[in-house]
């Protein structure tokens, strides 16, 4: 949709920041997540209007469901305002969906420590240059060729758990094979953190 010429919000808060936050970190969220933010319903309307947010219809079990995400405008307020990069890239409703009310379950402030898979990527190169620096150079060398033969995949999220613990989490879907469990799994060895997973 066309953002309008003058922008029918003009002044943000923080409900707009954990809106924004949520869908950044998650891909699609849905109306009650939006709620649960503090958005009201005529502030979504106008965020959409604006072309902050896309309404994207989908089915699950045969019924007809909504949820939100972020446009590419969206993104970038969310860049200018509140610094926040790595976009999660948004997969399907159902699968995201279900991330989100893994987030969503979690009190606010441990929503603040949720990576991305992106994030996560990053956090991995780093360990390969530590790993370097302590002359571990064959060790580096094995993991990052691990990774490019799909033998080492990220999972969907991090988070620090209320024992301060770094602990992934992942969405399963019908379509992983072992291979697919495996990488994930070599990743949370080679990283040393907890693992969680719901299956959908």
């Amino acid at each position: 949709m066309a953002r309008r010429s003058k922008p029918l919000v003009t002044q943000f808060f923080n409900r707009d920041r954990l809106a924004f936050s949520a869908m950044h970190k998650i891909g699609h969220v849905s109306y009650e997540h939006l709620c649960q933010c503090g958005l009201a319903d005529r502030r979504i309307k106008n965020l959409i209007r604006d072309g902050h947010f896309e309404k994207i219809a989908y089915k699950q079990r045969g019924k007809n469901y909504e949820c939100y995400k972020l446009t590419k405008f969206g993104r970038e307020t969310a860049s200018r305002l509140w610094g926040l990069s790595h976009a999660y890239h948004a997969q399907s409703p159902v699968h995201d969906l279900a991330l989100a009310e893994k987030y969503f379950s979690m009190p606010e402030g441990q929503r603040e420590s949720w990576q991305t898979e992106t994030q996560i990527r990053n956090q991995f190169f780093n360990q390969l240059e530590s790993l370097r620096g302590q002359g571990k150079v064959i060790e580096a060398k094995l993991y990052q060729q691990g990774l490019i033969e799909g033998l080492i995949s990220m999972p969907d999220a991090t988070f620090v758990n209320e024992n301060g613990e770094v602990t992934a989490f992942e969405v399963i879907t019908n379509s992983y094979g072992i291979e697919e469990l495996t990488a994930k799994e070599a990743l949370i060895n080679i990283m040393n953190i907890n693992y969680e997973t719901i299956r959908i």
